[in-house]
């Protein structure tokens, strides 16, 4: 991959899982469905959770892992993405949200459900009702090697919306996900402190 020097320096200093999600951490949230390539999230240092979860992987891969991606799907909220990886001890994850609780998680999680499971308590809208239903197997994101995922200047954002084509797992029946009540105010208020408004999804 032809990374200028100053990427390359940038992707040796985040040596560690950890490292990136500090780093996807810090990112300005983009509120809007513009979707940038790593290269753009470098210089401008904004990325909402696609963008993030590109960059995650594009990181991983200069260590040596395959760049990979599982998609979320929700009922009445915003899809999201994690950048998995499974070291000797488990599945993890990167992730770059909006929200203070679906961020990364530590690889210690058997396999892609159980890890997935472990965003289910706290993926839910505005309105505070659960969302989260179904997940797709990690994506290889060398498959998409054709929108030069990694450098272009061009949207990725028709890139992110083909996964919606893929095969899904429900993790939960329709109706045992409207079954469920709202969760209470104060996990509500802690997961959108310091959220961008403009960036939720109104429910």
């Amino acid at each position: 991959m032809d990374w200028s020097p100053d990427e390359k320096r940038l992707f040796r200093s985040l040596k560690t899982p950890e490292k990136i999600q500090a780093f996807v951490n810090e990112l300005v949230y983009n509120p809007t469905d513009h979707a940038s390539s790593p290269r753009w999230v470098m210089i401008t240092r904004e990325g909402h959770c696609f963008e993030g979860g590109l960059f995650a992987a594009a990181a991983l891969e200069y260590h040596g892992l395959k760049p990979l991606m599982v998609d979320l799907i929700a009922e009445a909220d915003d899809h999201h993405v994690l950048t998995v990886y499974k070291t000797q001890t488990g599945w993890g994850s990167i992730a770059k949200s909006n929200t203070t609780l679906l961020a990364g998680r530590h690889p210690f999680y058997l396999n892609v459900r159980e890890l997935v499971m472990s965003y289910f308590d706290f993926y839910f809208n505005t309105k505070g009702k659960h969302s989260l239903y179904g997940y797709s197997n990690p994506i290889n994101l060398n498959h998409y090697n054709k929108w030069e995922w990694r450098t272009t200047d061009n949207d990725l954002k028709k890139m992110g919306m083909s996964f919606c084509d893929l095969t899904h797992y429900e993790l939960i029946s329709p109706k045992q996900l409207k079954a469920l009540p709202p969760v209470p105010k104060k996990l509500l208020d802690a997961c959108l402190l310091g959220s961008d408004p403009s960036g939720l999804y109104q429910a």
